[in-house]
C-alpha cells in the first residue's frame, strides 16, 4: 500500500473487517481496501503527527490523537468539498499541484 508521505504510526480494522485504517506522521488520516490495498480516501488531516486511531464499534466514526494535542472523531465517508475546504484552511499558501493531489480521492485525482 503506498500514499503515506511518513511513518505508518497506527493501523486498525474497522469493526466490520471491510476497511482498514491508517495514521502518519505525514498528519493524514486514510482509509484501504484490504484486498486489493487500495487507497479509499483521506479522512482527515490533523496540524501534526497522527499517533492513534480507534474504530468506534459500530463502525460510524474513527477517534485519532495527534501530537497538536487533539483527538478528533472522522465520519469514514467522506465529503471531499469539506476536506479541500479543512486542507485550504490549514495552507496559507497556495497549494502545489503535487500537494493538491495528495488531498484528493484515488477516483478523483485521474480527473484533477
Amino acid at each position: 500500500m503506498t500514499g503515506h508521505q511518513e511513518r505508518v504510526q497506527g493501523v486498525a480494522w474497522s469493526p466490520d473487517g471491510r476497511t482498514l485504517a491508517t495514521v502518519s506522521w505525514d498528519r493524514t488520516v486514510r482509509l484501504w481496501a484490504p484486498d486489493d490495498g487500495r487507497e479509499l480516501a483521506v479522512v482527515g488531516v490533523h496540524d501534526d503527527q497522527v499517533n492513534g486511531l480507534a474504530w468506534h464499534p459500530d463502525g460510524s466514526r474513527l477517534a485519532t490523537a495527534s501530537r497538536d494535542r487533539s483527538v478528533r472523531i472522522w465520519e469514514p465517508a467522506t465529503d471531499m468539498d469539506a476536506l479541500l475546504e479543512l486542507a485550504r484552511s490549514r495552507v496559507f499558501r497556495r497549494l502545489t499541484d503535487d500537494e493538491r493531489r495528495g488531498f484528493l480521492l484515488p477516483a478523483a485525482r485521474a480527473g484533477a
